[in-house]
């Protein structure tokens, strides 16, 4: 696979697992009281600390699966589960699992009393875990070492800063997106990312387990 394919690949199967359009209605709720200032700079804030994240396990990932003994066969396989539920969801319109939880802490947060406009919603739940969630960690450690050439790390990095600034815009164009696409559009745009995921982690599966079978039967 040449550069541009792989950054083409890198780009997409993290379009599809952020899933930006799909981030729409939570940035929309989060930053309905603010300001259009207040919303860029919160975005703004959440697109940093979701880069830095990416990129702290862009770099060091595989070094973090060698400390815990884990090989990258193994976490292909966990990302292609992984990425399997994800897609499921998408495809069902459910709720994403790991969003549920955070969104259930902050609604107890809100009805124990906690001011509201207090809270910054950039770093949680916007950068972790809409837009560097564990899908998209698992995407950056599974491609780095799939990647063309010594460069395998300059472009899943120019892939997460470019799906970033794509997300970014997308979001502070929140409503002209409702607007243009409408309800209807968003899922049916959903609903084909999540076609996309999963067969991702069908392909992320069979890369992993493949090796395995060969190990086992040489």
């Amino acid at each position: 696979m040449g550069a541009t394919a792989f950054l083409l690949l890198a780009f997409s199967s993290l379009f599809a697992v952020i899933d930006p359009l799909g981030c729409i209605p939570f940035f929309s709720g989060l930053t309905s009281h603010m300001d259009r200032g207040q919303q860029r700079r919160t975005l703004l804030r959440a697109l940093a600390v979701a880069f830095a994240v990416l990129t702290v396990f862009t770099v060091a990932g595989h070094q973090l699966l060698h400390l815990f003994g884990i090989t990258v066969d193994a976490f292909r396989i966990a990302g292609g589960v992984i990425f399997f539920g994800i897609g499921l969801d998408m495809l069902q319109s459910r709720p994403r699992r790991w969003r549920t939880g955070i969104r259930r802490a902050h609604a107890a947060d809100v009805e124990a009393g906690e001011d509201d406009e207090e809270d910054d919603p950039s770093i949680t739940p916007l950068a972790i875990p809409l837009l560097a969630g564990p899908g998209s960690i698992t995407t950056v450690m599974v491609l780095t070492p799939q990647a063309p050439g010594p460069l395998g790390m300059p472009l899943v990095l120019a892939a997460v800063a470019a799906i970033l600034l794509v997300s970014g815009g997308i979001l502070m164009g929140a409503d002209v997106v409702l607007k243009r696409l409408g309800r209807t559009g968003l899922r049916i745009i959903e609903k084909l990312m999540g076609l996309l995921v999963t067969v991702i982690a069908v392909q992320l599966v069979i890369d992993g387990v493949g090796p395995v079978i060969r190990s086992l039967t040489n």
